[in-house]
């Protein structure tokens, strides 16, 4: 609780940005808060280092607080991205963090090109001190491109397959061991077999030898040892004893730049320019609001600079978001909205992953194998987790007028007139018309204020626009007669407009507005586990070629030993059980364990 109070402290304190995202500290006490704040740590879990052209990344990212080395509760928001030697992204990643653990996936499309890349991921406030983010070798091969220059090799002075059995098991493998751990008395690892059929059901037991109060939060992958030589992945355990010392800290002083920690959600920023550089940017109030969720209508002021900050939480998908200078006086601003920070790449070295062409065959087949299983992604689907239903703003004691359960009018005014009892009409001072709506707080005149208009989830100021709108693009009018306030605003009533294609952002082009469109949010899945079990769909006749048998991005222990389930597919090999991820004292957790497909 004490490190939260800080961190809003320093949110609404050091608001004075600069134009790269970051905050000045502007007094002695924004430094101490700021050096009292733990720095954090990224670990990232990925399900492989080598990925062909259709098949899938996958990942689950821990966040560390430094100081506790137990997962950090200060970020909700992570960054994963994939960067290529040349610093062009393959993709960039925002992801929620619940208790310090977040996941996503990426499909590798033929558009990426074989080659050496680097998975990095860090919070926003990683960003003070580069040293802090998390990076990995990833190696792509797509033989669906003829550029394959920069992976092929002529000459073979190091085989990268090593020699194999007929069932594809490399000479170097650790079948032999395949019934012991590489962790240590912490969890182990059974399996009920220690060789399978193909499409036969096993067993994975994780027995946790952890006392009930240290249980912690894993991530599983089973994905099949191609023998490829590649880069090896990062265990938690070698993260850990590589990092368990303590890092620098960017200097702090009366005057430094810094970036905030993301502790609610993902921070938006931006600032308001006047239209006469004479007029005040200062105090002025700035709204933001979804398209889709009413629950999340926010107000921020601005500094002496025109500057503000929206923290944006709970996000389920990727949201479009409408911010606007918000009074009588909105005409005279314009929004103009700050890019996101990224990391400087410069300098990161990369692991030469190589392969000669004698091993055309086996980059063949396995493409085909990808190829096959693509075909067959409509019945064997991830799912995308429900989301939970937030709570609006204002109650639920709301009228609603379903408009076409009544006869059509040409527009919202005559609606209003024809339809819709306790809403109507009136003009302004200039002219203009507003909505009014019967309400509790109307003894004079005087007193009263104009209703809070939302239209689509977004707050619309000039009422005109709407009123004056073909009706026939609307589905429903309601209102209630309660007083809300937004900031320094006071609103009598509140009518809510809903359109049939939920799409009037896509129309509000006004200066005092800006749209933005927050995306490449990875929303949370279910991934889909293959099963045989004669219930639902009949696989029997639909090929199997899965190299990643399993994969669970956060399994959480607690206390007791735990089964997972999967099925074996029609590739034979060597298979590899990995599991990673921490106690809930921040104790690294690796295990390995391998099982043989025949």
């Amino acid at each position: 609780m004490k490190i939260k109070v800080i961190i809003y402290t320093l949110l609404f304190s050091v608001l004075n940005l600069n134009a790269q995202r970051q905050s000045v500290l502007k007094t002695q006490h924004d430094v101490l808060g700021y050096t009292n704040v733990p720095q954090e740590r990224a670990f990232i879990h990925a399900n492989t280092s080598l990925l062909f052209a259709g098949e899938y990344l996958y990942y689950t990212f821990y966040c560390i607080n430094q100081k506790s080395k137990e997962l950090s509760s200060i970020s909700k928001i992570a960054y994963v991205a994939l960067v290529g030697e040349n610093g062009e992204y393959v993709f960039e990643h925002k992801i929620s963090l619940k208790n310090g653990i977040g996941y996503g996936d990426f499909f590798v499309p033929v558009s990426v090109s074989s080659g050496n890349y680097k998975l990095v991921g860090y919070t926003q406030w990683m960003l003070n001190v580069k040293e802090h983010f998390f990076q990995e070798d990833i190696s792509v091969l797509n033989p669906y491109q003829g550029n394959q220059d920069g992976i092929v090799f002529e000459e073979v002075v190091k085989d990268s397959v090593v020699s194999s059995t007929a069932i594809g098991i490399s000479k170097n493998s650790r079948i032999k061991d395949s019934n012991s751990n590489t962790s240590d008395n912490r969890l182990k690892i059974f399996t009920d077999a220690k060789i399978y059929k193909k499409r036969a059901k096993v067993t994975c037991t994780i027995k946790n030898l952890l006392p009930k109060k240290n249980n912690g939060n894993y991530s599983i992958s089973v994905r099949k040892k191609d023998g490829f030589t590649k880069s090896s992945l990062l265990s938690a355990k070698a993260f850990y004893e590589k990092n368990n010392r303590n890092l620098p800290r960017k200097k702090a002083y009366v005057g430094a730049s810094i970036f905030l920690p993301e502790i609610r959600g993902e921070l938006i920023y931006g600032k308001i320019i006047p239209k006469d550089g004479l007029m005040s940017v200062s105090n002025q109030d700035v709204v933001l609001s979804t398209s889709e969720d009413t629950s999340d209508i926010k107000v921020s002021k601005t500094d002496e600079s025109g500057h503000f900050i929206f923290s944006v939480n709970n996000r389920n998908k990727d949201d479009t978001l409408l911010i606007q200078v918000l009074g009588d006086d909105k005409e005279n601003f314009m929004i103009m909205l700050e890019e996101s920070p990224r990391l400087v790449y410069a300098g990161m070295e990369f692991y030469k992953f190589k392969v000669s062409p004698r091993l055309k065959e086996t980059v063949i087949k396995r493409s085909i194998y990808n190829q096959i299983s693509n075909n067959y992604y409509e019945v064997k689907p991830d799912t995308i987790k429900e989301p939970a239903n937030k709570v609006p703003f204002y109650d639920n004691n709301l009228k609603t007028y379903i408009l076409d359960d009544y006869t059509r009018f040409e527009t919202i005014k005559e609606t209003l007139i024809e339809v819709v009892d306790g809403v109507w009409t009136e003009k302004t001072k200039d002219g203009k018309l507003m909505f009014e709506v019967n309400r509790y707080y109307g003894i004079v005149k005087e007193n009263r204020f104009s209703p809070l208009l939302i239209v689509d989830g977004a707050i619309v100021q000039d009422h005109d626009e709407i009123i004056y709108s073909n009706a026939n693009i609307f589905k429903s009018i309601s209102y209630t007669k309660d007083r809300y306030y937004i900031g320094s605003s006071t609103f009598d009533g509140l009518v809510i407009i809903e359109s049939k294609e939920r799409d009037y952002m896509k129309t509000a082009q006004k200066d005092y507005v800006s749209s933005v469109n927050l995306s490449n949010f990875k929303l949370s899945k279910n991934y889909y586990k293959q099963t045989y079990n004669n219930l639902g769909i009949d696989y029997d006749r639909i090929p199997d070629y899965r190299y990643q048998l399993f994969w669970e991005p956060n399994l959480s222990l607690t206390g007791n030993d735990i089964d997972v389930e999967f099925f074996t597919s029609d590739v034979p090999g060597e298979y590899e059980i990995s599991l990673e991820g921490f106690t809930k004292k921040g104790v690294p957790i690796s295990v390995i364990k391998n099982i043989i497909v025949e």
